[in-house]
């Protein structure tokens, strides 16, 4: 394969450049540089014309031209692209400015029930200080509205009307935390807002998009009649996040065993529902026996017709946007009797993707999208020929695991950076997902299609019940083997892109045999081992005492070499919340023995003691003031270097504290409530106390 064979991949490379350097840049650019660039190609295009004859060095020249327009373009569409950058966008309005100004909005997304709130997406059309000053806005806010009635009912095209100073979202308050900020960040989202009953008002209905009016209104009656179908709550989850994108019903169990297997690819609609759905209506197509060219064309019409429909009804993330884009190219090629090559069909895709929505490029489902069908074009030949099994049931089998292997190989070192975990049977979850999925698929399909049919339609869900509940089953086992998911793997993002090189050169070295390129990963592969060699060393010493962000609750957590004690509240106890705080700060520490603990609980170690709220680490003293603390009183305070206010004490002064204890620095957790914090942190401030506020600042690591 030649350049010339893969020309969208030469325009993407350049093209992805730009993208890349506006995230990294963003507006720091200057336009005299971008103006003064755009002259030096004027120049140069006028000087290449000047030439009578195009040789080599003429094209060349063309070329590199041409590169730096792509890598202007991707800059350019970036910046178009951000809402910020609007001179209308509300937050030009704010100006950083605390002011509970008036919005009119219209509800952009589906509504997402949760325990205390609704969460929608508003889009901002209006904005002003008051009725009188209402001026035209642009931009997005996630909204949370406060539950009760009212807020149940609102639906997408929904116009209302609220009062509200929307928030910057925040960075992660704990450190190697899920980054909420960059997520939002990728769909062009940047702040949100608390919609208390009394602030806001639904004043219309019906706007929007006509088009996602009937698609939501289609997917909520499809989803009720695989509710009727599927009684049992596991299927039903996993058969409305297969058929219709709709992952809201998924339980914490069900997700971590798909994850775990390496399976969770299936509960996300992606290519692979695509190459099941383009097989299943390319197998039905065939019983028409038509071969001229103008059924051809109707064909390929109603094919790319069911194709977007059902990218669009699930939702059209960026792995189903990515496959519609490439088997549009591929049936049009078709169509046209033209030879199609499947790399520069995936480049031509990720290419108009991209200058749709550049902001795609930063979507963990378009990477992971990409690199996988990478890995499956390029290696999954190579693996499966390294085998012939003359059975037919083995031979399935094998295929199915050369498919597993190509796909986890591509997608290994990004894997391993955003979800630090490895799972070991994915081949064995592949076979099965292999052998269900696409069944699933057809049978699914086929009863919402004749859902209205009363005899046909229970057949249907009986047999789709049966398939679903033995995927789950064999997914569960599967979670249930020994050795399962390997945990705790943590890259830096220079870490991840090196092992890609290492990966990429082992591969070209396997495939090709020259043994002048093994000099790179064998390099690369010494430099890396040593780096972690260093990391861990670091790790063996590391003394740490953390104090995390935790809403409503205390979580502390003591570092010594690779063990960790963790004390917390009881109500915290089997509570998720610990682990989104706290997890991928140890798995970065390298923390492999971990204890928990409740506050009142004693501990005594080496290096440390902790017995009734107070503990000493190593040289450094915490003790913890509580409500309790109120009623005590001493003539001899105890001196300590950390006091960590906990659970909420109604103290009148600050001052009342100093009966108990003479301390160096105050802390104040998320177990104390917002607006006592920012008394007592306004009195520190006129004493000269030195404070710490968790809530606020984020996690406060104290290296001892």
């Amino acid at each position: 394969m030649t350049w010339q064979q893969i020309p969208f991949l030469r325009l993407l490379i350049p093209f992805l450049s730009g993208i890349i350097s506006y995230h990294w840049l963003g507006t720091a650019v200057p336009w005299e540089i971008l103006i003064a660039i755009y002259a030096l190609l004027l120049g140069g295009i006028f000087l290449l014309h000047l030439k009578p004859k195009p040789n080599v060095s003429v094209i060349r020249g063309w070329g590199m031209l041409l590169s730096i327009l792509l890598i202007q373009a991707g800059y350019f569409v970036s910046y178009a692209y951000d809402a910020r950058n609007s001179p209308i966008h509300f937050d030009q309005f704010l100006n950083g400015k605390a002011t509970n100004s008036l919005y009119i909005a219209t509800i952009d997304s589906p509504i997402k029930l949760n325990a205390k709130s609704i969460k929608a997406t508003l889009n901002l059309s209006i904005q002003g200080s008051n009725i009188k000053t209402l001026t035209p806005c642009t931009g997005k806010v996630i909204a949370y509205f406060q539950l009760d009635t009212n807020s149940t009912k609102l639906q997408y095209g929904d116009v209302i009307t609220f009062h509200a100073t929307p928030q910057t979202l925040s960075p992660p308050l704990n450190p190697k935390a899920f980054d909420s900020r960059a997520y939002y960040a990728t769909q062009n989202i940047y702040h949100q807002t608390y919609l208390p009953s009394d602030q806001w008002k639904r004043i219309g209905s019906g706007q929007g998009h006509w088009l996602y009016h009937f698609i939501y209104r289609l997917r909520s009656q499809l989803l009720q009649t695989l509710k009727i179908h599927l009684p049992s709550p596991n299927e039903y989850a996993v058969a409305s996040a297969l058929l219709l994108g709709a992952k809201e019903e998924l339980n914490q169990a069900l997700r971590n065993a798909y994850a775990d297997t390496g399976a969770m690819h299936v509960l996300a609609v992606s290519g692979l529902h695509i190459g099941i759905l383009v097989g299943l209506l390319s197998f039905l197509f065939s019983f028409i026996r038509r071969s001229d060219v103008r059924w051809l064309r109707i064909k390929t019409l109603l094919l790319l017709t069911l194709l977007w429909s059902f990218a669009l009804l699930t939702g059209a993330s960026a792995s189903v946007l990515r496959a519609c884009t490439m088997f549009s190219f591929v049936l049009i090629g078709q169509s046209l009797n033209r030879k199609i090559n499947t790399y520069n069909a995936l480049a031509a895709s990720a290419f108009v993707l991209l200058t749709i929505n550049p902001l795609m490029l930063f979507q963990v489902g378009f990477q992971l999208s990409y690199l996988a069908l990478i890995g499956i074009l390029y290696l999954y030949p190579k693996i499966y020929k390294r085998c012939y099994i003359e059975n037919k049931l083995g031979d399935w089998l094998w295929n199915g695991v050369a498919l597993s292997l190509a796909a986890q190989i591509a997608t290994l070192p990004i894997s391993l950076y955003y979800f630090h975990q490895f799972p070991t049977f994915f081949w064995l979850s592949g076979i099965v997902v292999a052998a269900t999925a696409g069944i699933i698929l057809s049978v699914g399909i086929a009863l919402l299609c004749f859902s209205w049919v009363p005899l046909l339609s229970s057949l249907l869900g009986y047999l789709l019940y049966g398939f679903l509940f033995l995927m789950n089953s064999l997914i569960f086992l599967i979670q249930q083997l020994p050795g399962a998911v390997w945990e705790g793997f943590w890259l830096e993002s220079w870490e991840m892109w090196t092992w890609y090189i290492v990966l990429i050169s082992t591969v070209y070295l396997l495939i090709h045999r020259q043994l002048k390129v093994a000099i790179i990963p064998l390099t690369l592969t010494i430099l890396l081992f040593g780096y972690h060699a260093m990391i861990d060393y670091q790790q063996i010493q590391q003394r740490q005492l953390c104090i995390y962000h935790s809403r409503k609750s205390t979580l502390i957590s003591y570092l010594n070499g690779t063990k960790a004690i963790t004390w917390m509240d009881s109500t915290l106890i089997g509570n998720p919340q610990v682990q989104y705080a706290q997890q991928n700060h140890l798995w970065s520490a390298g923390i492999s023995n971990h204890q928990f603990h409740v506050l009142e609980d004693s501990v005594q170690r080496n290096t440390l003691y902790y017995k009734q709220y107070k503990g000493q680490f190593r040289q450094h003293r915490l003790s913890l003031y509580t409500p309790k603390h109120l009623h005590h009183h001493s003539h001899t305070p105890l001196e300590v270097d950390y006091l960590l206010i906990h659970g909420n004490p109604k103290l009148k002064s600050i001052q009342q504290i100093e009966d108990l204890f003479f301390y160096k620095t105050l802390i104040f957790d998320a177990s104390n409530s917002r607006w006592r914090i920012q008394q007592w942190s306004k009195e520190c401030q006129k004493l000269g106390i030195h404070f710490i506020d968790v809530s606020t600042q984020g996690a406060c690591i104290i290296d001892l």
